[in-house]
């Protein structure tokens, strides 16, 4: 029996012009079969290219996102690094002031460290770089108020500082002992009572007199008259109202307008002037009013 065959025409609609393609059951399954193992092997090619480009293009955003956690990490580390200069900063000077200011010396309770955020179930990484990033904004303002904090208590430590320094509060000499004291006393010339504006510190003669605070030499006197007044003497401005006298020396190394450092020498002891014997009368003034030298040396 005669296979059954399959006619195909191809020509044009106008033309008579006509070619039949003849085609067995056989070769139909077959050119069936081939065209669709060919349009699955398309489709599934042209699939998984669109899922590779779509795979492509997620890694591409998670890059992105990731470059962008970066950035806010190292930010935040920056951050981080600089709020712990600034405090390192803020704790030396603390221990300046404390140190020059004769207080306690602490530590700033602060510390800071890198934006290692703990670990929070449920939280994802944007949430917690902006936790951290809200930390650090509040610590640095902390920071900031310390800072201006710190700068004002510096001002006010200076000041009190520079007051120290000429504030006289040292014995003007090493050793020797008060052989009269501050007050109503015995002139040892005339046997009178009279007013004794200072202290006298009998001591060997030519030992060292030392200035008790910073200051200006304001007088230096060196005409001697026997028996009269403090024959060499010394005075010197310490600034804040108070003034320092040194009489009955035998020599003086300082100038008038000179600049003077407290433990600086002045000149050395002597017996000149209205004095018995070596020693040096040691005067303290405030606001030109004399003042028991006594309670200014707080050795």
């Amino acid at each position: 029996m005669r296979k059954k065959q399959y006619v195909l025409a191809v020509g044009e609609s106008d033309s008579s012009n006509i070619h039949p393609i003849f085609f067995t059951r056989t070769r139909l399954v077959v050119f069936f079969s081939c065209f669709t193992v060919l349009f699955l092997s398309l489709a599934y090619l042209i699939g998984h290219g669109i899922q590779k480009l779509k795979t492509n293009y997620q890694v591409l955003e998670l890059k992105k996102e990731n470059a962008v956690l970066k950035n806010s990490y190292d930010l935040l580390e920056e951050r981080a690094k600089n709020m712990e200069s600034s405090l390192n900063e803020l704790q030396k000077r603390n221990r300046q002031i404390r140190v020059a200011a004769a207080m306690p010396v602490s530590e700033i309770e602060y510390g800071v460290g890198g934006p290692d955020t703990p670990d929070k179930s449920g939280s994802d990484d944007y949430t917690m770089i902006n936790q951290a990033d809200w930390d650090l904004t509040k610590l640095e303002v902390e920071i900031e108020w310390l800072h201006n904090s710190t700068t004002e208590l510096e001002k006010m430590t200076s000041t009190k500082v520079k007051q120290i320094a000429h504030f006289p509060s040292i014995r003007p000499v090493r050793g020797g002992w008060i052989s009269s004291e501050f007050g109503d006393r015995i002139d040892p010339f005339t046997g009178k009572s009279e007013d004794h504006p200072g202290l006298d510190i009998s001591i060997r003669p030519e030992s060292e007199v030392c200035a008790p605070a910073a200051g200006v030499v304001k007088v230096v006197n060196n005409r001697v008259i026997t028996n009269k007044g403090y024959g060499k003497y010394i005075i010197i401005d310490h600034g804040y109202g108070y003034e320092t006298l040194y009489g009955h020396l035998s020599k003086t190394y300082v100038k008038t307008g000179q600049r003077v450092k407290r433990w600086d020498i002045l000149g050395l002891t002597g017996n000149t002037g209205k004095s018995t014997a070596p020693h040096i009368h040691y005067g303290v003034l405030a606001k030109g009013k004399p003042q028991n030298p006594k309670y200014f040396i707080l050795e």
